[in-house]
């Protein structure tokens, strides 16, 4: 059990810093204009978590807690609504905006390839976060059917 719990750890620490690789280069970059922080760190935390759940279940400590896959088979709909509205959000305010808008207007060829790298990691995290969401249902259920039918698998 302790490896179970050192593993789980280990996993969060990695999200973190995860997620700091991906977000401290965009705030050192382009400061308070970027609006998206809150989303692209719900994203990137909802898609590496959901994907080590989707594959790595029986490795978790609350593997077995009934409660907790039954919450995870009806959490992911709101989930997917908010990361839907994100998404559509993200998406208008660059097609209104521009990607260059992060950077106060700037006309640097580097600030436009780095509002590139914005636009496509947002979608990345946002678009893998809403299949993982979609697939969490189904891997509850697969698990409820294990736990129930065999003894030792999730």
């Amino acid at each position: 059990m302790q490896k179970k719990w050192n593993f789980e750890i280990l996993s969060w620490l990695f999200v973190i810093c995860f997620c700091a690789l991906i977000i401290i280069p965009i705030y050192m970059k382009s400061g308070v204009n970027y609006g998206f922080y809150i989303p692209n760190v719900i994203s990137i935390t909802f898609f590496l978590t959901f994907t080590r759940l989707l594959f790595l279940l029986s490795y978790t400590p609350y593997a077995r807690l009934k409660w907790l896959r039954f919450l995870l088979i009806f959490l992911p709909i709101p989930l997917f609504m908010y990361h839907i509205d994100s998404l559509y959000n993200f998406q208008r305010f660059i097609d209104e905006e521009g990607t260059i808008s992060f950077f106060n207007g700037s006309n640097d060829l580097n600030d436009y390839n780095f509002g590139k790298f914005i636009k496509f990691q947002f979608i990345f995290f946002c678009v893998g976060a809403l299949v993982t969401i979609g697939l969490m249902p189904v891997r509850m259920i697969i698990s409820f059917w294990r736990t129930t039918n065999t003894k030792d698998k999730v």
